[in-house]
């Protein structure tokens, strides 16, 4: 899938390094000299990485010392209400604007909930 980036892609994770095939990573670099990746959250093969730019490091791949996002006190606060809010919508309201997963149409619990 990193192989089909647009030339000049550059792919920025400030999720989990699990979000990223992070074998594939390195293969993207040796086959897409304009591939470009910043992650707030370093990659196990961090030092493989580096150690194959070379001085292309901070310019192709830049990790941060450590994580980023959603580090203070208000981002966790503004996640934990809007995670409740998005529950609440759900159940009271069958908004399914979040959902990853979408049920069947017949097994939706949303409807289930509004006809018991």
């Amino acid at each position: 899938l990193l192989m089909k980036m647009p030339k000049g892609g550059t792919l920025i994770n400030t999720a989990r390094h699990e979000v990223v095939h992070e074998g594939q990573i390195l293969e993207v670099f040796k086959e897409k000299p304009d591939f470009c990746y910043l992650s707030d959250v370093a990659p196990k093969n961090a030092e493989e990485v580096k150690a194959f730019l070379g001085d292309k490091y901070m310019k192709r791949a830049i990790f941060t010392q450590k994580k980023m996002g959603a580090q203070t006190l208000e981002a966790n606060n503004n996640a934990g209400v809007a995670a409740a809010n998005q529950i609440v919508d759900f159940f009271e309201k069958g908004v399914t604007k979040f959902q990853l997963n979408p049920f069947p149409s017949d097994e939706s619990p949303s409807k289930k909930a509004k006809t018991a």
